[in-house]
């Protein structure tokens, strides 16, 4: 029985001790199998991803995904077959579902000169060497895991790192672009206190964040040393509580801050991290190399290379090289290189590269180089240089695809859909006419008439002067519709308000007029208008405390006959007129 309960119970774990052994298994020791022959490097890529269920990342210049490789492996490991494919001149590192690949030909080698403990520091000097021609190495990058702190090798290849409250074993790892990542381990000779010591919990990201480091404000305020660093570690990322810079180059974690995502950043004048998930603050700017998530805020700017994911906000100027999903407020700029989702509101002007889902406000412009599915408002312009679905506010808007509303003065639209609502509106395959008419109080009236079938704006000015009676100006605003009725018909409903100048300015005389024309075309630009006509007309003093000194009667005389409406006391008359002209364009 005992033996029974003992061979059960040595099963069990064995199976167990697979389970978990299986669960915990690297990507990279997972058994593949291959075959293929002269076939192109990225089909079989894709084919490793399919069977692995995991993806690929790399720098696509630096794998000729082109080139025709052979390989027969059976149940081998991804990182065996994936030496034979690449010839060992990559690396791999792992990071959520993806395999990284680094392109790493040459190799590298660690002496150590010195391990010995100075005060209250352990100080490790060494120097770093090319093991394939011995030449020492400079701009290497040597950094301590666990105590986050780094250095760059000299012109000599030799570096000297002061670790302070390091645990036991001392790991150091030595990267290089173009080499070959290398980690020595080595036992500190200081002694250990009682107590455990959390071990740094970092990660590999996927991505290029040398953008931010171009830029005009990286290239002025990141040292030669820090561009150096983030080129030779890339994507390493470690988790870390708080950090708190005076300068880029002043910091809790020395050039080791831009490798380093945090909770809480404190930059006093400004800071350059990796990243942030929770709060930053800077008294004049905020840089990280990767994403921040929450809360960012400096007196001048925030530079972000990767995505924002929350509320970012500056005096003068926000940029975000990837995406925005929240808030971005600013006294100046706020710019976005990726798409943005939430809201933009600054004192001048909003620039999203690609789409723009939810609202930019700014007092004189606003740009979405893609779509935009929100609203813009500005002072002076917006502009929407892919399809625009919902509604621009400004005095000049521009959408090269409309599927929304333009309210401006004057709007653009490189589609014949949507709605604009404006003095002028100009769109492709348009309705844009220009008409001489004459009606029964104007003897010449002009109007250009922008916009499409659907809607379209009139602005019209009239004319009457005859040496018999009292002169006539009039100037105006509309809506109509064209409302094909054959290949040559068509029926234009109008309304408008006009106001009309008789002589002085003491009284308010409008007329609101429906016109109803029906529009006959002759020849290719050129079409006849005729049609009746419902016209109310209002005149009132200005100053209903001064004497009446107005005694015209231009309105009454012309439209006596056409009356329908009289005045009975209330100012307001109202009769059936006429038009008729010619319509051009």
């Amino acid at each position: 029985m005992n033996s029974k309960i003992t061979l059960i119970s040595f099963l069990f774990l064995l199976f167990s001790g697979a389970f978990f052994s299986a669960h915990a298994q690297s990507m990279l020791d997972i058994p593949i199998s291959v075959q293929a022959d002269k076939k192109p490097l990225g089909n079989i890529l894709g084919l490793m991803e399919q069977k692995g269920n995991f993806r690929f990342a790399y720098y696509s210049k630096l794998v000729a995904k082109d080139s025709l490789v052979s390989i027969h492996a059976d149940q081998s490991t991804i990182k065996d077959v994936l030496d034979q494919l690449l010839k060992n001149r990559y690396e791999y590192k792992e990071s959520k579902g993806f395999i990284i690949l680094r392109y790493a030909p040459l190799e590298l080698a660690l002496v150590l000169e010195k391990n010995s403990v100075v005060g209250d520091y352990q100080v490790v000097n060494g120097y770093i060497m090319d093991v394939q021609t011995n030449k020492r190495i400079e701009n290497a990058s040597v950094y301590e895991k666990n105590a986050l702190q780094s250095t760059l090798t000299d012109k000599e290849g030799f570096f000297e790192l002061k670790l302070k409250n390091i645990p036991e074993t001392i790991e150091l790892t030595v990267v290089k672009e173009n080499y070959k990542t290398i980690t020595t381990i080595f036992l500190s000779e200081i002694k250990i206190q009682m107590g455990s010591r959390k071990s740094t919990n970092s990660d590999y990201v996927d991505g290029d964040f040398s953008a931010v480091e171009r830029s005009g404000i990286g290239r002025f305020f990141i040292s030669s040393k820090q561009k150096i660093q983030s080129l030779n570690l890339g994507g390493l990322i470690s988790e870390v509580p708080v950090q708190a810079s005076l300068i880029p180059s002043l910091s809790t974690r020395g050039m080791m801050n831009s490798q380093i995502n945090s909770s809480v950043s404190l930059n006093l004048l400004g800071g350059y991290t990796g990243g942030v998930r929770g709060v930053e603050m800077a008294g004049l700017y905020n840089i990280n190399r990767m994403n921040v998530h929450a809360l960012q805020m400096a007196g001048i700017f925030n530079t972000v290379g990767g995505s924002v994911k929350g509320v970012q906000l500056a005096g003068v100027y926000n940029n975000v090289f990837g995406d925005l999903n929240g808030l971005q407020m600013s006294g100046i700029h706020n710019s976005v290189k990726g798409s943005q989702i939430g809201l933009q509101i600054s004192g001048i002007y909003n620039h999203t590269q690609q789409d723009s889902k939810g609202i930019q406000i700014a007092a004189i412009y606003n740009n979405v180089n893609g779509s935009q599915n929100g609203l813009q408002i500005s002072g002076i312009y917006n502009a929407g240089h892919q399809k625009v679905r919902g509604m621009q506010i400004a005095a000049l808007n521009y959408a090269k695809e409309l599927d929304g509303l333009q309210i401006g003065l004057i709007n653009f639209a490189g589609s014949p859909s949507g709605y604009s609502f404006g003095l002028l509106n100009f769109k492709k395959d348009g309705y844009q006419k220009f008409s001489v008419t004459r009606n029964e109080i104007s003897d010449i009236n002009l109007a250009v008439k922008t916009g499409d079938n659907k809607l379209y704006t009139i602005l019209m000015a009239g004319k009457s002067e005859r040496t018999n009676e009292e002169k006539l100006t009039s100037f105006g605003f509309g809506l109509g519709k064209n409302a094909p009725l054959g290949n040559r018909l068509s029926y234009n409903p109008e309304i408008s308000i006009q106001y009309l100048y008789l002589g002085n300015w003491d009284r308010y005389n409008f007329v609101y007029k429906f016109d109803s024309p029906f529009t006959f075309r002759i020849f290719k630009g050129v079409a006849l208008s005729a049609g009746p006509s419902f016209n109310l007309y209002s005149s009132e003093r200005r100053d209903k405390s001064s004497p009446d000194i107005n005694n015209s009667t231009f309105v009454q005389n012309r439209t006596k006959r056409y009356n329908v409406i009289k005045d009975n006391g209330n100012g307001i008359t109202g009769w059936v007129g006429w038009s008729f002209g010619l319509t051009l364009f």
